[in-house]
């Protein structure tokens, strides 16, 4: 039985919201200290797609509500490498966003 090839529209969004969430992880476990870090590293380093002003700003502006439950999706379809780490779960609840916390720490 042969395994059906994924649409170009479903291979860019696993691949956009792996990395997502990898930054999200990275954030969370204190490996970046400033959303800016991830968002300039991201785009500068492994060419994160500019437009979206990085990971970081990409999830704050798609919205952490929004990510996490397209991370549970991609999760149950394709495993739970994709699941979304504690931190971003959390911040739907709050209304937290990553430059928030970074304006908070600040204050």
């Amino acid at each position: 039985m042969a395994l059906a090839q994924p649409s170009p529209a479903e291979v860019r969004e696993r691949l956009f919201y792996r990395q997502l969430d990898e930054c999200a992880r990275c954030f969370a476990e204190g490996v970046l200290v400033t959303p800016e870090d991830g968002d300039i590293g991201a785009i500068f380093g492994w060419g994160f797609a500019p437009y979206t002003g990085g990971p970081f700003s990409a999830i704050d502006t798609i919205g952490a509500k929004t990510v996490v439950e397209t991370l549970d999706r991609l999760a149950t379809a394709h495993g739970e490498r994709s699941a979304a780490p504690a931190q971003l779960r959390e911040m739907p609840a709050s209304g937290a966003t990553y430059y928030g916390m970074k304006a908070a720490k600040a204050a």
